[in-house]
């Protein structure tokens, strides 16, 4: 088989995979995330100096973050492409860029946690190699998005659903009780149907990966509605990692809406469709570069 005709079939394999994908579904301190190059053995005792290197700012992020990628390639000429992409959980390609190195060797990319796309939670990998088909060169590193893929929740957490993912919520509840909840992604929505038999309260510790209200960078208030009246006494406190949201019922009261800016995302086929489009475009640039994905036997 020629190398086009490799190519052209590759571009359909992964076009017909991308738009076949299902709807699936923290910050810490900082901590360089890296991994050896599939080129170097393992190591004897002394320092080796890699050939091409790879790693994150972090190990694990949440969803709203900005993962900064960084690496080197030895021995390099200036203006050699890198040709980087990043893989979910479940193996499907979520990122797919092409790299320009600097005069030293180094590259540099950031990717947003927010992408619809970037939907499991879990160990992402990020792959990139570098050079023609002779000497490629190649080496990944992973760090973690964390959020959902809980199989059951305890009977003081409430249980909401998007695509696969399950999400745990803790809470607590004075003068009624809780009989469902729903998350909305079209008009960033949790709503907790209630039976008030009494005038009572609703406590709600809420992941910010799940819903969250913001203004820029800054917290901002979200809207609170019961039985479709808009209400302003409540309170909102909020955590690294939470919003806790405490909010006063009347007896009788049915249905509570918290309304954000930001909800965990789910998969859209718009969006696959264009990272499709992409990987095409990545792999008709390799081809006339000789940049390859698949090694050359």
């Amino acid at each position: 088989m020629s190398t086009h005709k490799e190519y052209a079939l590759i571009a359909i394999l992964a076009t017909a995979a991308i738009i076949g994908i299902l709807p699936v579904f923290a910050q810490s301190a900082t901590n360089t995330n890296s991994t050896d190059s599939s080129q170097i053995g393992p190591s004897t005792g002394s320092q080796q100096i890699l050939p091409i290197t790879v790693s994150t700012d972090k190990d694990v992020y949440d969803r709203q973050s900005i993962v900064i990628v960084t690496g080197h390639v030895q021995n390099a000429i200036a203006g050699q492409a890198v040709t980087m992409k990043v893989s979910d959980p479940t193996g499907k390609i979520v990122e797919v860029n092409q790299l320009t190195l600097d005069n030293n060797g180094d590259f540099q990319d950031k990717i947003s946690t927010s992408s619809p796309l970037w939907s499991s939670s879990g160990t992402y990998t990020i792959y990139v190699q570098a050079g023609a088909q002779q000497g490629l060169l190649s080496t990944t590193t992973q760090f973690t998005l964390p959020g959902g893929g809980e199989t059951n929740c305890t009977p003081q957490q409430l249980s909401a659903t998007i695509g696969s993912e399950l999400y745990c919520i803790n809470y607590s509840i004075d003068g009624g009780t809780v009989s469902g909840v729903t998350l909305n992604t079209a008009s960033k929505t949790f709503m907790v149907t209630i039976q008030a038999d009494n005038d009572g309260q609703i406590t709600l510790n809420i992941p910010r990966l799940v819903l969250d209200a913001k203004s820029g960078t800054t917290d901002s208030v979200f809207a609170v509605l019961i039985d479709g009246e808009q209400v302003q006494q409540f309170t909102d406190s909020s955590t690294t990692d939470t919003r806790n949201i405490t909010i006063p019922f009347q007896a009788g009261s049915e249905k509570i809406e918290i309304i954000g800016t930001q909800i965990v995302p789910e998969f859209g086929p718009i969006a696959a469709l264009v990272l499709a489009i992409a990987i095409v475009s990545i792999i008709a640039v390799s081809a006339k570069t000789g940049l390859r994905f698949m090694p050359k036997y």
